[in-house]
């Protein structure tokens, strides 16, 4: 049965050096020392999907009080196109059954450099629709990348400004001060 738990700091370089760095783009990918100091503060949660005692994807959260936003989520190439990764996010708000928001961010297809990357960022958009998120009309650039917000969880205010508030507010507790302001950006 598939489920969520925790991944422990050698879990998580395990799936940093083995995983995200093959799954991610370069300026996508915070580096590994900035994730383990957000765990240690409390405001990085690193999440394996399991199934039974086998981690076949993984989900990355920067929490701010009850508000969480997915940082990174994949599932091992294996698993795809079997149904793990919309088991993981259909999985994410029990999980997380007091969060208020979970927010999540994709690239925008309207920005593909390409018509491959346009076909594959529209499908991950379908992906998230269909396994329960929302487009929030939220769109931003984080670290030169354009990306749509989506959301699920319990909160559902759809005020701009405050989501915006939000969005940026995960930043702010994750990364320094000058690189929040030369990379988080309102579209």
């Amino acid at each position: 049965m598939l489920h969520l738990e925790k991944l422990n700091n050698a879990q998580v370089e395990n799936v940093y050096k083995e995983r995200m760095v093959i799954d991610f783009p370069k300026a996508e990918l915070k580096p590994l020392d900035i994730l383990y100091k957000a765990i240690d503060k409390g405001i990085y949660e690193p999440l394996g999907l399991f199934d039974e005692t086998k981690l076949i994807g993984y989900t990355f959260l920067v929490k701010n009080n009850l508000d969480y936003l997915v940082d990174y989520l994949a599932v091992y190439p294996q698993q795809r196109n079997l149904g793990s990764g919309g088991v993981m996010v259909r999985l994410l708000p029990d999980y997380l059954k007091d969060a208020e928001n979970i927010i999540a961010e994709i690239e925008n297809p309207e920005y593909a450099e390409n018509e491959d990357d346009k076909i594959l960022q529209t499908k991950r958009f379908g992906f998230y629709t269909r396994n329960g998120c929302s487009d929030t009309g939220l769109r931003v650039r984080c670290f030169g990348v354009p990306f749509m917000i989506l959301r699920w969880g319990t909160k559902e205010s759809e005020d701009p400004h405050a989501l915006w508030n939000l969005y940026q507010s995960f930043y702010r507790i994750l990364l320094p001060k000058d690189m929040f302001e030369k990379n988080i950006k309102k579209m």
